[in-house]
């Protein structure tokens, strides 16, 4: 243990239930297990299914952070330069 007991973990672009289940695999293989001393695994809601899918990302998850460029972005098929 490292000792850094106040870091949190933000995972960009998970486009899938599996890719978080995925990426919970390859933290703990690194001794970064979510919970484990306090760390907290949070997660870029920046996709439209991760808000259609929020509840059942939180099994792996402690919480998100809203991505407002890119999900409305990709919500609407819009880019910045679009108006």
């Amino acid at each position: 243990a490292m000792g850094m007991t106040n870091v949190e973990i933000m995972i960009p672009f998970v486009r899938t239930l599996e890719m978080a289940r995925d990426v919970m695999v390859v933290l703990e293989k690194y001794g970064l297990k979510r919970g484990e001393n306090g760390l907290k695994v949070n997660m870029m809601a920046e996709l439209p299914s991760n808000v259609f899918l929020a509840d059942e990302f939180l099994e792996y998850f402690d919480g998100f952070s809203i991505g407002s460029n890119d999900l409305t972005q990709l919500t609407l098929g819009l880019d910045r330069d679009s108006g």
